[in-house]
């Protein structure tokens, strides 16, 4: 649903309808109040799949760090997965301080890299490519934030709109009180949003290597560098 139809559902659902179009500073509070449940919605979950993105980019010889897609979500470690398929290999993630004693000048050692790190904004990979390889990666992204029109539309899927529009319904009688009890529709939210954890089927690491990273039998094959510690 977009951004406007939410507005205008939220309105009827509440006893609006003849504030649809005239109540410029109602459907602004409107909008405040479904920006903050689709925000909410977001953080109840640390791996949302309908948040799931790509992106390839290609390594630069001896170039150590790059940029992070600019959707991604920061506030945790939502790059889960980083693989080349020059050795090939999925890469490991390792904490920056590791990253930092490595050489103790991770930029000696060049190759296909094995190991990654995240700083900022900037991916940090070692060993340092020595020429173009093809990268992969998988993340979670920032959720889009909504606006009052018919091209603005949320990343949460299609089915869980009226859970949206419950937890709008939350603030609407907070702030109105006379609109409804706040604690009862509480309790209708939240069993919107259990449903959708519910139905957020998360495959497991292993589960996302494609077919041929499987044998003849079905079974994931096993690259040297899976269980190699850094330094050993």
């Amino acid at each position: 649903m977009d951004g406007k139809s939410f507005i205008d559902e939220l309105m009827m659902d509440v006893g609006k309808i003849q504030n649809l179009t005239t109540d410029a500073n109602l459907r602004s509070i409107a909008l405040r109040w479904l920006r903050r449940v689709i925000k909410d919605i977001s953080a109840r979950h640390p791996h949302w799949t309908w948040l799931e993105s790509t992106q390839t980019f290609p390594t630069l010889n001896e170039i150590m760090s790059y940029d992070l897609p600019l959707d991604i979500d920061l506030s945790g470690h939502k790059l889960f997965d980083l693989r080349q398929y020059t050795t090939p290999a999925k890469l490991v993630y390792i904490s920056q301080r590791r990253f930092d004693e490595l050489q103790p000048d991770p930029t000696i050692q060049t190759g296909a890299p094995l190991y990654y790190t995240i700083f900022a904004t900037s991916l940090k990979l070692w060993p340092v490519p020595d020429a173009a390889i093809n990268m992969y990666m998988r993340y979670i992204k920032t959720i889009a934030v909504i606006s009052d029109s018919e091209t603005s539309t949320t990343d949460i899927p299609a089915k869980f709109d009226e859970v949206v529009l419950d937890g709008a319904k939350v603030h609407a009688f907070k702030y109105f009180p006379e609109w409804g009890d706040s604690r009862e529709q509480k309790q209708i939210y939240e069993g919107g949003v259990l449903e959708m954890k519910r139905d957020n089927n998360i495959s497991l690491d292993s589960e996302n290597f494609s077919y041929s990273d499987r044998d003849s039998a079905g079974v994931l094959k096993e690259y040297p560098y899976q269980n190699q510690r850094i330094g050993s």
